[in-house]
């Protein structure tokens, strides 16, 4: 008498998120909106930069296509060269959330110009200028979300999660490659010549991608701001050699940058020879090189998953020499290809 009773209760459920609105789910909402918008952003950049190469090439001779892939490709790098301690202030000095939406709406207003690009009648000369300078705009935009994208992977998710995360950020990213490829060479045929004889095809397709990862972008919470003091960087270049060299004395992250710089350079150098490795291995249209495109990314795709999973809740720095041994022998298997390799019109 007198004593109470214990009473039988459920095991309280483990709160989905930590205090500080981190989730212990990896596919939480906040991380799909991210990893979609990543997606259709990606897609949409290389849509329109391949779309933009497809067109140049009807500007200009066979023998200077090349040139057009090289101005493509630089037109769209540079500006994250430029634009990195911009970048990097935006992410901090402002919510990563609102840096994203921002650069989804800015996303939109340029692919609207990069129709009137294609569509103006101009000379010559100026369409395939104001093209690329659409192409350069689009880097731009890309440079500016790139630091807020990334620097959110932490701020919403716990830190065993983010292995994972990155494995999917990796298979989003070369998937939206590649299959951005397919739909800009896709559009660059079925648009006609110099894309003006159906260009409402290309407005449609690139402008509807625009708008539906704007509305994924929706989907990211509120984050908040890192460094309210912040002030921006003025001398963007002096600021942009500080971050080198500090990146230089620190040999760790030294060490995985240029494993990522081996692996982007060797991704890039892939994407623009595989249109040049196609057509002289029998391709005759613009799409008879997406098998080539399919392997490419099945082949990433899969390596970003098995790599989410075997470094399991931790960064797994072990892995890497392994996967650049595997990209140095691939590469160089691809000289032992020689003669008809696409059937035209397969």
């Amino acid at each position: 008498l007198g004593q109470k009773i214990p009473m039988t209760t459920k095991p309280e459920p483990q709160p989905k998120s930590e205090p500080d609105g981190r989730s212990r789910r990896l596919m939480s909402l906040s991380f799909i909106g991210l990893l979609l918008t990543q997606l259709l952003t990606a897609i949409n950049d290389n849509a329109f930069r391949w779309l933009a190469i497809g067109i140049g090439k009807d500007y200009v001779e066979p023998s200077q296509v090349g040139t057009i892939l090289t101005a493509g490709t630089a037109c769209f790098v540079i500006p994250y060269l430029v634009l990195a301690s911009p970048a990097g202030y935006l992410a901090d000095r402002f919510s990563k959330t609102h840096v994203i939406i921002g650069c989804k709406v800015a996303e939109m207003i340029i692919m609207a110009l990069g129709v009137c690009a294609i569509a103006a009648d101009l000379p010559a000369k100026w369409n395939v200028i104001l093209l690329f300078m659409v192409v350069a705009l689009m880097g731009a935009q890309s440079a500016l979300f790139s630091p807020s994208k990334l620097g959110s992977i932490p701020e919403l998710l716990r830190p065993e999660k983010i292995s994972g995360a990155n494995g999917l950020f990796g298979l989003a990213t070369v998937s939206a490659t590649v299959i951005g490829m397919v739909i800009g060479s896709t559009l660059s045929e079925a648009t006609g010549f110099r894309g003006q004889e159906r260009w409402w095809i290309s407005g449609l397709v690139l402008i509807s991608i625009a708008i539906v990862g704007l509305l994924f972008s929706l989907l990211i919470r509120k984050l908040p701001i890192a460094n309210p003091m912040r002030t921006f960087p003025w001398d963007a270049f002096s600021q942009l050699w500080a971050d080198l060299s500090r990146l230089g004395s620190n040999i760790p992250l030294r060490r995985v940058a240029l494993g990522i710089v081996f692996f982007w350079s060797v991704g890039a150098l892939a994407q623009m020879n595989i249109d040049q490795f196609a057509f002289e291995g029998g391709a005759i249209a613009e799409t008879d090189k997406i098998p080539l495109l399919i392997s490419l990314v099945l082949g990433v795709g899969v390596g970003s998953v098995l790599a989410g999973i075997w470094s399991g809740n931790h960064i797994e720095l072990g892995i890497l020499p392994l996967g650049a041994f595997g990209v140095a022998i691939c590469s160089m298997l691809l000289f032992t290809a020689a003669g008809v390799i696409i059937e035209p019109g397969s």
